[in-house]
């Protein structure tokens, strides 16, 4: 259990701000809900079953953090930083993760329905089985990122970098792909149904279904680079 009370830590946000020091605490279980605690620095600490819910906590460093079970759902985590932070069974349904850091992060299975990630650096991460049911996910980078069997309806991937992704076997359906970047993904056994694939674009590496017309759907086939030059 944790070392430190709630009061204690609304004592330190009284004293010195939101910006609190954190890292390597036992804050396991804790009850943090709806504090502010934007800036503060969780680097190595244990927030295992913490309840986060609703907080406030733009730009603060998760870095080797264990989340494991915690309660994250509607916590605003814009421009955090996750670097090998640990998500195992950790809900973040309607979260804040605008900008936020998760490259090469593994939250599989893991619940973001409805969450915010726009321009979120995913790439890398595995989200095998996640759920983003009707998340935002504007200019999100998620080249080579893990989507395999992913839960994905109504996600708007609009602009966002998917390239390389391995969706096989993923819900899409409904979702919205315009002009994102779909070259080299992996979309074999896809549910593409009224996936919205307008401007897409995609290559000669990209896997499609058996079957599928992406130009047909409007998605766009990245021309080769001509190379000019004197010989």
């Amino acid at each position: 259990m944790s070392t430190l009370t709630r009061q204690q830590i609304e004592a330190q946000i009284q004293a010195q701000g939101s910006g609190l020091s954190l890292e390597n605490q036992d804050l396991s279980g804790l009850d943090l809900a709806n504090l502010e605690l934007s800036g503060s620095n969780f680097s190595g600490a244990n927030l295992s079953g913490a309840n986060l819910k609703n907080s406030q906590l733009r730009e603060a460093n998760f870095s080797q953090a264990n989340l494991e079970g915690a309660n994250l759902s509607d916590a605003n985590l814009s421009k955090s930083n996750f670097n090998e932070a640990r998500f195992k069974e950790a809900i973040l349904t309607n979260a804040y993760l605008l900008k936020a850091n998760l490259t090469q992060v593994n939250l599989s299975g893991i619940k973001l329905v409805k969450a915010k990630l726009d321009e979120v650096m995913l790439s890398g991460a595995n989200l095998a089985g996640a759920d983003l049911d009707r998340a935002y996910a504007v200019r999100g980078d998620f080249r080579e990122a893990n989507l395999s069997r992913a839960n994905l309806p109504e996600v708007n991937f609009k602009d966002a970098n998917l390239s390389g992704a391995n969706l096989q076997g993923a819900n899409m359906q409904a979702t919205f792909l315009e002009k994102a970047n779909l070259c080299g993904a992996d979309l074999r056994g896809a549910n593409l149904k009224e996936a919205q694939l307008r401007l897409a674009e995609y290559d000669e590496q990209t896997r499609w279904e058996p079957g599928f017309d992406p130009a047909g759907a409007g998605a766009v086939r990245k021309k080769k680079k001509k190379w000019l030059g004197l010989f």
